[in-house]
This record gives structure tokens, sequence and C-alpha cells, in this order.
């Protein structure tokens, strides 16, 4: 009797489980559907100019400028965190103290004194 009533308990918590997944998943879903949506009217369509026209023109021209400064920003970003991850290891290593030394010697023979 006892453990029928814990199998009964058991399989109630699993499909309150499952209907919780179902439920996130479609949330998810959604949310993902609306952003989408949003994202894809916010694009200007070029194509409702005539393809002669300043208009078109115009319109291609702001959507390459957009293009590449997001792309130029991403380069930027990424260069500059590159650039101070190398330029702490540099510090830290002992080429620096040696690279130090070098530009204030004077001569060979300083150099290989200090």
């Amino acid at each position: 009797m006892r453990k029928e009533e814990n199998t009964i308990k058991i399989k109630n918590l699993k499909k309150r489980k499952n209907e919780k997944m179902k439920i996130n998943k479609i949330f998810i879903l959604i949310t993902i559907f609306f952003i989408y949506n949003i994202s894809f009217s916010l694009a200007e369509d070029c194509n409702k100019f005539d393809k002669l026209s300043k208009n078109y023109a115009k319109c291609t021209s702001e959507k390459l400028k957009e293009k590449t400064s997001k792309k130029t920003n991403e380069i930027k970003t990424l260069t500059s965190e590159k650039f101070n991850e190398n330029k702490k290891k540099f510090n830290s290593s002992k080429l620096k103290e040696k690279l130090i030394k070098f530009k204030n010697s004077k001569t060979l023979k300083e150099f290989i004194e200090k």
C-alpha cells in the first residue's frame, strides 16, 4: 500500500516537472520569435527603391556603413584586449628587465658587467 502511494507521488511529480519543462520551452520559443521579428523589422529594406535612384544608393551606403562600423568596433575591442594581455605578459617576463638593461648600457662591455 505504501509503495503504491510513493509511486503515485513520484509519477505526479514527474508529470508536474514535464509540464513545467513544456511551459519553459514554449516561453523560450515565443521570446526568440519576438526578438527575431523585432530585429528583422528594424532592418531597412532597400529593395523598395528603384535601383538607379539616389535613395537606393543612400540606403545601401548607410547599411554598409553600419555593418563596417560594428565590425571595426569588434576588431578594436579584440585587439585592445589581446594587446593588454601581451603587455602584462611582457611586463612580468625577464625579457623586459634585460631589454631595459640593454637600452641603458652605452657599450657592450657595460651591458655584460651589469
